[in-house]
């Protein structure tokens, strides 16, 4: 195998990439005019896709996944390994992208200690594993999104379809309205009316608590007015009943006097009956 240059060009598209190509072996090219293109044989490394869980490098959080999506994962790299030749799948094989820039600065055999040491080898690994399972779990979230984009299409319908029946339920119920509006307006007329009474009779009310009250002072004042009459009645009563007294006394003393002159004059007129009688004899 030879060592070759991967274009800038091929660099900056790979970082926007999101999953590693499968197209054919491309031809040695070179980038770099100051340094001449090698073709030296080198040995290269080849970096098995496992089904296994990626490898955990300091520093690199990876997010765990739900069960389901680990037994997909699993399933999807069984396919892997299981496709082809049957010899192991490397990165080079599926013309991994920087397999010549990597060659070109790692060949010589004074990286070779360096690269093991570094462990570039599962850095890359776990690289390529974590591209293929990122792009699974997107395939599988676009998956999810178009459900939930039908789902929401779904609702949008039942939504339309609801505001229809309201719609009809609305022009059906527009009479009943109508007429419990009028019912309602007739109902603030009546309560209008009513407050209104409620606020003459409020009124009335006070004018006649203080009708009351005028009426209770008077009738103190008559009562106290009356108390003072008895007073006076009682002592007219008694100079009345001294009056009485003297009269009926004057009365019985009359009596008495034309008693006395009735007897005298009956006397007399007796006997001036008699003298005549006697004169009248033969």
């Amino acid at each position: 195998m030879f060592v070759k240059d991967v274009p800038g060009k091929e660099l900056l598209e790979h970082n926007g990439q999101k999953c590693v190509r499968n197209s054919p072996q491309e031809a040695p090219t070179n980038n770099f005019p100051d340094t001449p293109l090698k073709t030296v044989e080198v040995k290269r490394p080849r970096l098995e896709v496992s089904s296994s869980a990626p490898v955990q490098i300091p520093g690199n959080n990876q997010q765990g996944s739900s069960e389901w999506v680990d037994e997909m994962w699993t399933s999807f790299f069984t396919e892997i390994n299981s496709s082809g030749d049957g010899d192991t799948t490397s990165v080079w094989d599926d013309n991994f992208p920087f397999g010549g820039f990597i060659n070109k600065h790692f060949s010589q055999e004074k990286f070779h200690e360096k690269v093991k040491e570094l462990e570039f080898e599962r850095v890359l690994q776990t690289s390529l594993t974590d591209s293929v399972r990122t792009t699974f779990l997107l395939h599988v979230m676009g998956l999810k999104l178009g459900d939930t984009v039908k789902e929401n299409k779904a609702y949008v319908g039942e939504i339309t379809e609801l505001k229809n029946k309201l719609s009809e339920y609305e022009k059906n119920y527009v009479g009943e309205i109508t007429e419990l509006k009028k019912k309602l307006s007739d109902y603030e007329k009546d309560m209008a009316q009513l407050t209104n009474l409620k606020d003459e009779l409020k009124k009335t009310l006070e004018e006649t608590i203080l009708e009351k009250r005028r009426m209770a002072a008077r009738e103190k004042d008559l009562m106290d007015e009356n108390s003072k009459n008895k007073g006076k009645l009682l002592v007219k009563e008694d100079a009345y009943k001294v009056t009485v007294d003297k009269l009926k006394a004057e009365i019985e003393e009359l009596k008495y006097k034309m008693s006395v002159q009735y007897k005298a004059g009956y006397d007399k007129a007796v006997k001036q009956v008699v003298f005549f009688a006697s004169g009248l004899k033969p």
